[in-house]
């Protein structure tokens, strides 16, 4: 097969287009080899020149999402502390401004939407929750039941944001966001994890109005 120029976009970068601009339009579960060799004007040899079938594909093009720094860097920064809600606002107004980036969140957005799949989405999620535990420097395989909840709750939640990310991440809606109590909200639920290292007790009644036996 001949080199692309440096101009051009090679094989696979066009059948990953081929990909995102077909899971906007259809299930994940109704693409086939087809849609997207007529999608990206190649071949069914090219196609199997570097993918065997269409889950070999998806994982290519998601991969290459988890691969870019900024996309990482935002997700890590939802939880990060930085002490000054500024710096938070500059930096996600700074993110959703890159055409780059934004084309990451819609992709992001069609993974967790409902052209997706449960594998998908159950892969993204493991994803962000990787990028949390990582940055506090945790190990999945050492979390206690408390913290799987936690972190469960906490990725389901950010999953369904993702979902609705091409309506919701806007200037608009990243300014009103970054001055309320949603950032300190979710740094403070992620950040808990470091705290927890106990299992789950069942919950006590902490009221003072109990009850008394007023028998002699």
């Amino acid at each position: 097969m001949a080199r692309p120029k440096a101009t051009e976009r090679s094989a696979p970068e066009r059948m990953q287009e081929a990909f995102w601009t077909l899971l906007e339009k259809k299930p994940y579960a109704q693409i086939t080899i087809s849609d997207i060799t007529r999608e990206s004007g190649l071949n069914r040899s090219a196609f199997y020149y570097h993918y065997a079938n269409i889950p070999e594909l998806a994982d290519d093009a998601i991969a290459a999402i988890y691969g870019e720094p900024g996309v990482t860097g935002f997700i890590a920064h939802i939880i990060r502390q930085d002490g000054d809600i500024g710096m938070l606002r500059d930096y996600a107004l700074e993110f959703v401004g890159s055409p780059e980036h934004l084309a990451s969140i819609r992709h992001l957005s069609l993974i967790a939407g409902p052209h997706g799949s449960t594998g998908l989405a159950a892969q993204l999620k493991t994803y962000v929750g990787g990028v949390w535990l990582s940055v506090l420097g945790l190990d999945e395989s050492q979390l206690s039941s408390g913290q799987r909840i936690v972190l469960e709750f906490a990725t389901s939640g950010i999953l369904g944001v993702l979902g609705k990310a091409r309506t919701l991440f806007t200037p608009e809606s990243v300014e009103w966001l970054a001055n309320s109590a949603l950032p300190d909200t979710i740094a403070q639920l992620i950040n808990s994890l470091k705290g927890d290292d106990s299992p789950v007790t069942p919950h006590r009644r902490t009221d003072t109005a109990a009850p008394t036996d007023e028998r002699p």
